[in-house]
């Protein structure tokens, strides 16, 4: 298994590409969850447990 980790001959570009496609997508989604309001979360946070409001699925 090793053998084929070094023995790469023109694969390289495939992993770093890979790991820099990886790394950037987790990075936006960090700085997305960084840059969330707190009243955004607290809504969210609280949505399941409200029924105040119907959402046209259920029969009444």
């Amino acid at each position: 298994m090793f053998k084929q980790i070094k023995d790469l001959a023109g694969g390289e570009f495939y992993l770093i590409t890979s790991l820099i496609i990886f790394m950037v997508f987790f990075l936006i989604i960090g700085l997305y969850l960084y840059k969330l309001s707190r009243s955004h979360i607290s809504v969210m946070r609280n949505l399941p447990f409200e029924d105040n409001q119907s959402n046209g699925y259920e029969e009444d």
